[in-house]
């Protein structure tokens, strides 16, 4: 049975994959969490897999890909966020800002992303620690060159509010991609399309197994 591992993206947690993962009962999903709201946790594979990231979750896996990873699908991600060095990406400044204020305000600024995203807010407690470090790698992060040659499924959204239409068609630029997009769904496919985002990742995981 192929093995899939599954990563959210800032300011979410496992609880995102629920309803992709209810449609893939041929497949081992394993669920990371980063530990925003609660304990983090690790999962792995003793062989072949298939790695598959929410928004940030997709530059995670590129930091560190498993050994014996067959390829990722990346739902609403990219290898690099913000714009610079000949990339069409989001502005630095609004990050900067998150980054300055979430110490003060960190469940202020996690509900104001959400709620940007379309999502309601969270019902735990935010952990400064996870949430600042992750949110200084989708300000500083760039994994363009770590997803070079690696074959990618990039899922993305049509009406995306974070992701600007250029973006979207620059990201993994390097690797062997292909793509495609939910005409109606924004930032939150796992949540909006979960059944469409469910048959993409299966169809990547039985061509490259």
């Amino acid at each position: 049975m192929t093995v899939l591992l599954f990563m959210h993206g800032w300011g979410f947690d496992a609880s995102i994959w629920s309803g992709v993962v209810r449609h893939l009962g041929r497949f081992d999903c394993r669920m990371a969490d980063r530990g925003y709201f609660g304990a983090p946790i690790t999962v792995e594979s003793d062989g072949p897999c298939v790695v598959v990231g929410h928004s940030l979750g997709a530059m995670h896996w590129l930091a560190d890909l498993p050994e014996g990873c067959r390829g990722m699908v990346a739902v609403n991600g990219f290898d690099r966020f913000v714009e610079g060095d000949d990339f069409p990406g989001v502005p630095r400044r609004p990050l900067d800002r998150m980054i300055a204020r979430l110490p003060q305000a960190p469940a202020q600024v996690v509900t104001d992303f959400r709620t940007r995203c379309g999502a309601e807010a969270v019902a735990g407690t935010p952990e400064l620690a996870p949430l600042l470090a992750d949110l200084e790698l989708l300000r500083d992060g760039d994994f363009r060159d770590a997803a070079g040659g690696l074959p990618v499924l990039s899922l993305q959204g049509a009406n995306d509010p974070l992701l600007p239409d250029t973006m979207r068609g620059a990201i993994f630029a390097k690797a062997s991609v292909t793509r495609m997009t939910c005409e109606n769904a924004g930032h939150l496919l796992p949540l909006e399309a979960p059944e469409w985002t469910a048959n993409a990742i299966a169809d990547f995981a039985r061509a490259v197994a």
